[in-house]
């Protein structure tokens, strides 16, 4: 941007407009009559006051030339002569036609982003300098009609419900100014610091900020500082417009320093450069869109820098895997899996209001196998395990299971073959260390098909409580040998691994059978 960036972009929220004609309304109508008739009184209402010769010698040709407009206020035809100039003049000339005719039965409307203006249009004035003129009384349309002389000159202009001043080269906005634009804001103010009222006057005068953003707007010439918290910048829209659309000045850059004061990581000496600015200058960016767009930057930026670093809700906790995961307060699976995970991440992660599940999502696609394989030791269990179609902390949980059983089973003797009695009464045992109660009940159903196998099926019931339910789907000669067999059945589910074989072969030899089970 050139010389006048910031002051003729956020000039130019306010007069970019569009114009359309309608019929006017009586109100409306009247308004604009009754102002024109008071400028038939006092032209000069569409100048700033002012003091200094500087001024003085810019505002004051300005003012010859309405004088000269003002002098044929009775003059029809002169008055439609001068109309056809398109500067400030011309814009009185056309306003004194209306005070003369005292009607205006068609308006034109101008479009503007604060809304709808309707104006006469007489003769060829520009737009802006006839609304100008028009709404002498409105405290931000009136600088329309000055406002490329001051930007030109430099000028300090500042408009407000009871004044109109300009201050020359030098920007010195009046109190009752300041006192009007701040209340314009969502602010209030005490003594030069103006806020939303949830951020400390003393956070403010030390510039300290931590991981709540907020915006802090320096207002040099006012001595006075504004600021709003995040929470409160999601409905203040742009606040600088909102002090700006009621004064000219050449540069706000040189007049406002804005700053969005927040950390991604809590330290006392990190003090973040703000960017945007011209975008937020210009209008492009309300409040909130300017500290957002800052706070992800630093966010970006820490993430790029390539150190290993986690940071957890504004908390460093540096290259500390266990304290980064205590935060999280992950259950057992999940901060097996985390530790397994966070030892594979080589790169900054920053984190806020995560859980330990959705931290595992965001990178179970690239590491999930590997967080398996290294729980389990088996590849293929492993891809299977991160195929399920359950989330990372159920998937870690079923692993973890599988693990414990697998550990629980390498205890027990391993046998080539059995006999088909030993088999089925084998594999209840491992299935009920292994997976339960529940899951062996249903196991029973596979029993053999002869009396020896209800038999024995019918014992491991007893053996859980659950014979009575059962009891009518045996004979009695199975319940009664079931029975006998349900202390060796009980003994073969307890046993530990060194007993187990022997009690395996007991419960064969008790059930009839006279094989020898091979130990291996």
């Amino acid at each position: 941007m050139g010389e006048h960036d910031a002051g003729v972009e956020m000039a130019k929220k306010i007069r970019r407009m569009r114009t359309f004609a309608r019929t006017a309304a009586k109100s409306m109508e009247k308004k604009l009559v009754e102002n024109a008739k008071a400028l038939k009184k006092d032209p000069y209402q569409v100048l700033p006051s002012y003091n200094d010769s500087y001024s003085s010698k810019y505002l004051g040709k300005l003012k010859k030339s309405l004088q000269k407009a003002h002098h044929f206020s009775d003059d029809v035809k002169k008055l439609e002569k001068l109309a056809k100039k398109r500067d400030l003049s011309g814009a009185l000339a056309g306003t004194l036609l209306l005070a003369n005719a005292e009607k205006a039965p068609y308006l034109a409307v101008a479009k503007f982003p604060t809304g709808d203006i309707a104006y006469a249009q007489r003769g060829n004035a520009d737009k802006e300098k006839l609304v100008a003129v028009q709404y002498f009384d409105d405290p931000m349309l009136r600088l329309l009609g000055i406002k490329d002389v001051a930007l030109k000159r430099r000028l300090h202009v500042y408009s407000w419900d009871g004044g109109f001043v300009c201050t020359g080269i030098e920007a010195q906005p009046p109190k009752e100014f300041i006192d009007f634009v701040i209340g314009e804001t969502s602010c209030s103010c005490k003594k030069g610091v103006a806020t939303c009222g949830h951020i400390s006057a003393e956070k403010l005068k030390t510039h300290a900020s931590g991981r709540e953003a907020y915006l802090r707007i320096q207002w040099h010439s006012a001595d006075a500082v504004l600021a709003i918290c995040e929470d409160c910048a999601k409905t203040t829209g742009n606040t600088l417009f909102t002090i700006t659309k009621y004064l000219l000045e050449p540069r706000l850059k040189d007049d406002f320093t804005i700053q969005v004061e927040g950390q991604v990581i809590k330290q006392d000496d990190d003090h973040s450069s703000t960017k945007y600015i011209d975008d937020y200058l210009s209008g492009a960016l309300t409040d909130i869109q300017l500290i957002r767009k800052n706070m992800e930057e630093r966010k970006t930026s820490l993430a790029e820098s390539g150190e290993k670093m986690f940071v957890l809700d504004g908390v460093s906790y540096d290259t500390d895997i266990n304290g980064f995961i205590d935060a999280l307060q992950p259950n057992t699976y999940e901060k097996t899996g985390l530790a397994i995970l966070l030892q594979r991440i080589h790169e900054p992660l920053i984190l806020s209001d995560v859980t330990p599940n959705k931290l595992l999502e965001r990178f179970w696609k690239d590491h999930g196998v590997a967080i398996i394989v290294e729980m389990i030791g088996n590849t293929e269990m492993a891809k299977k395990f991160a195929a399920l179609p359950d989330t990372p902390s159920e998937i870690l949980e079923l692993a973890a299971n599988y693990k414990q059983r697998q550990q629980i089973l390498s205890q027990l003797p391993q046998y080539p073959s059995l006999p088909p009695l030993a088999t089925f009464a084998d594999h209840i045992a491992r299935t009920y260390r292994a997976f339960g109660m529940k899951k062996t009940i249903a196991e029973l159903k596979k029993r053999p098909d002869n009396p020896k196998g209800k038999s024995l099926s019918y014992a491991f019931l007893l053996a859980f409580d659950r014979g009575k339910d059962t009891k009518w789907q045996y004979s009695p000669v199975e319940i009664e040998y079931g029975e006998f067999l349900k202390g060796y059945a009980q003994r073969l589910l307890d046993v530990q691994p060194k007993q187990y074989h022997k009690a395996l072969q007991d419960l064969l030899v008790a059930s009839g059978s006279s094989e020898t089970i091979p130990q291996h």
